[in-house]
């Protein structure tokens, strides 16, 4: 019988198990226990006194201290980590170490690749534009719209990941022409996605009607698209960010956003909550979320099943889904 320390908050619960655990937790012959996330002290006590195998853990829960897995003494095998990127709980000591972990992987892609579609639309449509005067200035609309369409259009995307892929095939009804730049992806995928290979990144900008970056951060890629490449994009294209905020270079995107030259839609920025006092907020010409693209609130349950079946496969020594290797590891922000 193995130990399983389930480390989540009130609202990952919620989220990702709205049905509750205890039916779940009934039907394995295993122990489990609940821990505040809220308590790191509290946390790290209950894996010395507990001594758990495995972890289920959200967004909430403290950094697990190395010197609990098994290979250092302790007794922690496996976190199966509910969300994306684990680097604010694990570092690639534990990894080394021999922790086995696992995250969502692409099984949110298709559910961020949606918002990037909603972002895209509203970018072209002028959503922001049309809802401020609406709302604020009491306008109707004249003839000298400047709405467009996604039919045809040129899409670059940024990176070329498992969301990307997804946002591909969410495009495909609109017969657009896409290109990509992520020297990393093979011919292969690309090929089977019917997605071009930009000649070079400032190609991808400079020949895109609707540019989405969706980048992961690391020190490679922070603050990568500058001003140069941001002043490329076409007047009249959309600038999409969906991927993370600190991979632009937000002032310079501040001063083209005042240009008013190119429409632009976020669901991610430098620093979150974006600041009250961003310009960002008052500009007619973006479109903001409030980083809310990953799995929404009905279908957080999807990732949350997939979990549970991720600890059986583990307790059954079997194959797991979506499990973080150095390079996966790396590559998350």
């Amino acid at each position: 019988m193995k130990k399983i320390l389930i480390v989540i908050s009130d609202f990952e619960r919620g989220h990702f198990f709205p049905d509750g655990l205890e039916t779940w937790i009934e039907s394995i012959p295993h122990e489990c226990c609940f821990c505040d996330t809220a308590d790191a002290d509290g946390f790290v006590r209950t894996l010395n006194e507990y001594k758990p195998q495995i972890i289920l853990g959200g967004w909430d829960m403290p950094p697990i201290p190395l010197e609990t897995l098994v290979t250092q003494g302790g007794s922690l095998e496996y976190c199966c980590y509910l969300a994306g990127s684990v680097r604010k709980q694990i570092t690639e000591e534990h990894i080394e170490a021999g922790l086995v972990i696992t995250n969502w992987g692409p099984w949110v892609g298709p559910y961020v690749a949606e918002c990037a579609l909603l972002l895209v639309l509203s970018a072209l449509r002028r959503v922001a534009k049309w809802n401020y005067r609406l709302k604020v200035e009491g306008k109707w609309r004249d003839r000298e719209v400047d709405n467009r369409s996604l039919y045809g259009k040129r899409v670059g995307i940024h990176g070329y990941g498992s969301v990307p892929r997804a946002l591909t095939k969410l495009l495909q009804p609109f017969d657009p022409v896409i290109s990509t730049w992520d020297p990393w992806v093979t011919d292969d995928v690309l090929s089977a996605n019917n997605v071009q290979r930009a000649s070079s990144l400032e190609a991808l900008y400079a020949e895109s009607d609707i540019l989405v970056n969706l980048l992961p951060l690391t020190e490679q890629t922070e603050r990568c698209v500058n001003e140069e490449l941001l002043r490329s994009i076409p007047e009249g294209a959309c600038f999409v960010n969906i991927g993370r905020g600190k991979v632009v270079d937000e002032p310079a995107l501040i001063e083209v956003a005042r240009e008013g030259k190119i429409q632009i839609a976020l669901d991610v920025y430098a620093q979150e909550p974006l600041p009250e006092d961003s310009p960002l907020r008052t500009l007619s010409n973006v479109f903001l979320m409030p980083h809310m693209g990953g799995a929404t609130i009905d279908r957080g349950i999807d990732c949350g099943q997939r979990a549970l079946r991720n600890v059986e496969r583990f307790m059954a020594g079997e194959s797991l889904e979506n499990q973080i290797n150095l390079r996966t590891y790396q590559l998350a922000t």
